[in-house]
């Protein structure tokens, strides 16, 4: 496994679901990774309760497809539907992170 970009799905509501890194250890983040992998370079760090949005499972549904503003209040335009299935390649950060670190809030 390798990169995989984000992608968001074709349907008639939002393609991605909000919510929200849960609760960690003090002073801890969890790692964002370019593919569904943890064995992969990670790209990023998220801490407690940064805001994502949820927008693709992985096969084994270890991992989730994400998105998050890289600033507070970043519009990160994923709440219109999508006609066809897209790689996201919008204003904000994307990648993977374990979905046991993510509580979705809506959606």
């Amino acid at each position: 496994m390798g990169n995989e970009p984000v992608t968001l799905s074709a349907s008639e509501t939002d393609p991605c679901s909000y919510g929200e890194i849960v609760e960690l250890a003090p002073e801890t983040t969890i790692s964002v990774y370019p593919g569904a992998s943890e064995e992969l370079e990670p790209i990023g760090e998220l801490a407690e309760a940064t805001p994502v949005w949820v927008c693709e499972t992985s096969n084994d549904e270890q991992m989730v497809g994400i998105i998050y503003a890289t600033y507070q209040g970043e519009d990160c335009e994923v709440s219109s539907p999508v006609a066809e299935d897209t790689d996201y390649f919008g204003p904000c950060d994307s990648g993977w992170v374990m979905a046991r670190d993510v509580k979705l809030l809506a959606g």
